[in-house]
């Protein structure tokens, strides 16, 4: 009898602890997908030569591990030193995900609301609708619906000074806004930089001095903001794409655009971020429920123009099997996707700006699924870098074609073939019409850039564009002035009939 109790009361046990655990949220059971290393290595080859990108590191997660890691190519060229999956490399607008998850601590600690508006803790920035003061809150600066313009990364100034992030914000105040807040979902990655200010000014120390003890915190010591890298020598050399190679390319500092792009990292670091992410690595509780906190996107606003919502920092989408964000630096990039319900997880780093990180992320999540990768889209830059040559051409023919009728103009004039007239009557209406072309031409030069670049200014496309462009706009412009002058040249000193005597000033309608 007391062994049948005891038997019973064992069963009665076994039966609600297994109760217990699943009401626990208890791990379902994950399937190992298929690592196939050779396979992984030949497509990733494949992509970074179609990218031309110098160097890459990948990292893959699945469950609870990181199951492949490894480094492409070179982190410098003229050093010929490998990329591995210690190498530091820029994060661009990946970094967003990080500062989504301070702001998100800072409200768990009860410090403050996404809910409030951010005069609340910058009561100097001042934004507008339609000539009226417009309230933002803080929710909507991390779900991009807060109406600031995309084009207000031109007003993020080049500074590396201790103060920049307040002077980033600061070039902010007095903006515009382009929807009422809260209205529309616009991507503007100064959204975040204003929420990096909340995060100094609420934790009472430095923007970059608290993300750096955060990422201790999180067991991250690779992964810090760019002003306070160490050892810089770790840092992958950044390319940018130009007449059909990359160049080494210095990029401005940045360094108020810190909470929204300018932390750096390393493959072998990521790959501890999205096991983090995933849920997979042992953490508190009290993080635990913030990082899922910053995968809940604001479904209030309709989806981008690809049926995804925005979290804190990531990309959902509709159905919510997936998280991910791309990020891009003028000369790196990288790419995040994550599948919740199959704990996979994929990075990309690149020392290029590059679609082709999305494109290789993607590719590698397909493979972890046992799908085929889809073609790759096309890469913007190399298409931009492409147009521009092919321009350039055209218009170097034109220049070269008026600079052999130009030559030829000085003899004329020593042999008295061409003649000076004085513009009067129609001449004057065709030089003055010649004017009017020639300003209509710079206006339209101008108008095109202005579309073509979405209202960034000039010296902001230098920097993200690929050099051949700048050189394609200086070319647009040169070939419009010296066309004018050629055309201003024989117009005054026009060709004159050929005569058997002595060559005297030609009557207007002599000339041709």
């Amino acid at each position: 009898m007391v062994k049948k109790l005891a038997f019973y009361v064992l069963m009665l046990l076994l039966v609600s602890s297994s109760a217990a655990a699943a009401e626990g949220g208890a791990p379902s059971t994950h399937r190992q997908p298929n690592i196939d290393e050779d396979a992984f290595d030949q497509f990733v080859q494949a992509q970074l030569v179609k990218a031309q990108s110098p160097g890459a590191a990948v990292v893959i997660v699945s469950g609870d591990q990181v199951v492949y890691t490894k480094g492409f190519g070179l982190a410098d060229r003229a050093s010929g030193i490998p990329a591995t999956s210690t190498t530091l490399f820029e994060l661009g607008s990946t970094s967003k995900a990080f500062t989504g998850l301070a702001l998100l601590e800072l409200e768990y600690e009860d410090k403050l609301s996404i809910d409030d508006p951010v005069t609340r803790y910058i009561p100097w920035l001042s934004l507008t609708y339609q000539g009226q003061p417009a309230e933002v809150t803080l929710a909507q600066l991390l779900h991009h619906t807060s109406g600031v313009p995309f084009a207000s990364l031109a007003s993020i100034p080049i500074s590396s000074e201790e103060q920049a992030l307040e002077q980033t914000v600061r070039a902010l105040s007095g903006t515009a806004l382009d929807t009422p807040p809260g209205d529309k979902y616009q991507y503007a990655t100064i959204n975040y930089d204003v929420l990096g200010l909340v995060i100094q000014e609420v934790s009472g120390m430095s923007y970059e001095a608290y993300m750096s003890g955060l990422l201790q915190r999180l067991g991250m010591n690779n992964t810090v903001p760019a002003a306070q890298l160490k050892d810089p020598q770790r840092l992958a050399r950044g390319y940018k794409v130009g007449f059909g190679s990359p160049h080494v390319y210095e990029a401005p500092e940045y360094r108020g655009n810190t909470p929204a792009g300018n932390l750096v990292s390393s493959a072998e670091d990521i790959g501890q971020w999205l096991l983090l992410q995933l849920g997979t690595k042992s953490i508190s509780e009290a993080n635990r429920n913030i990082i899922e906190r910053s995968h809940m996107p604001d479904t209030s606003v309709g989806s981008d123009v690809n049926g995804n919502y925005y979290a804190s920092g990531w990309f959902v989408t509709t159905d919510g099997k997936e998280l991910w964000h791309q990020g891009s630096n003028p000369n790196f990039s990288s790419y995040f996707i994550m599948s919740p319900q199959e704990r996979l997880g994929v990075g990309v780093l690149a020392n290029i700006n590059s679609a082709y990180t999305f494109h290789i992320g993607q590719g590698l999540m397909s493979l972890l699924q046992e799908q085929e990768p889809l073609p790759a889209e096309a890469d913007f830059y190399p298409q931009l870098d492409r147009i521009a040559m092919i321009s350039l051409s055209v218009i170097s023919v034109f220049m070269i074609i008026l600079a052999g009728k130009a030559i030829g103009i000085p003899g004329q004039l020593r042999r008295q073939r061409r003649i000076y007239v004085p513009p009067k009557g129609r001449r004057l209406i065709g030089l003055g019409t010649a004017l009017v072309l020639t300003g209509a031409c710079v206006w339209g030069i101008g108008l095109l850039l202005k579309v073509a670049f979405v209202g960034l200014p000039l010296g902001v496309v230098a920097v993200w564009a690929p050099m051949s462009i700048i050189w394609l706009v200086y070319a647009l412009y040169l070939f419009v002035g010296i066309a004018f002058l050629f055309f201003l040249t024989v117009w005054l000193f026009p060709s004159v009939k050929r005569r058997s005597g002595p060559i005297l000033p030609a009557p207007a309608e002599e000339v041709i």
